[in-house]
């Protein structure tokens, strides 16, 4: 049975296992990309007529179609994402699995020991220079850095460490602790 864990999160515990879910986050962006979606939809069509109408269409209208409907499909999997996409963490001491599902359909799945998941810690979002990015959980496992739970709030990101915690001390290089993530 879940419970909520912080915010969005809700958790179960069964013996010495967790799992969490993680719904994607629903912000403003979902209304802006459906305002852009209806009207990339309109110019398509009339590019997509204009083109049909002519014997031998020019390459620019071809081109402009393919790149149209890279767009098309682009955000109408972003909104998608946004509206049904959930991660959920199971966790054990032996092993870490993230699973990514859209509408209830797995659509990836990674696992891990955890005797090799180390330095686990939270990135905040926030402003480096020109970039600007969200805020997630990342851990290094498998010779890579590995990241999950985008868009978590600071009291979510907290709350789930802290119940991983519980389930497995990971190990953390001492050179982590003096990371200044303050600029």
């Amino acid at each position: 049975m879940f419970e909520t864990l912080a915010g969005r999160l809700k958790w179960e515990r069964t013996g010495n296992r967790i799992r969490v879910e993680i719904p994607a986050r629903l912000n403003w962006t979902v209304a802006f990309f459906l305002v852009w979606l209806a009207g990339w939809t309109m110019a398509g069509r009339s590019v997509l007529a204009e083109t049909l109408a002519k014997p031998n269409p020019p390459a620019f209208n071809l081109l402009w179609l393919v790149g149209w409907a890279i767009g098309e499909c682009f955000v109408t999997v972003s909104i998608i994402w946004s509206l049904t996409g959930r991660t959920s963490l199971e966790m054990d001491p032996g092993q870490l699995a993230i699973t990514r599902r859209v509408m209830g359909i797995q659509i990836s799945r990674r696992t891990f020991s955890t005797t090799d998941v180390r330095n686990l810690r939270y990135n905040p979002a926030g402003n480096r220079g020109r970039h600007s990015y969200q805020s997630q959980i990342k851990f290094e496992a498998d010779k890579r850095t590995c990241s999950f739970g985008t868009g978590l709030e600071d009291a979510e990101a907290f709350a789930l460490i802290d119940k991983m915690l519980e389930v497995h001390k990971f190990p953390k290089e001492r050179a982590l602790e003096y990371l200044d993530l303050s600029s």
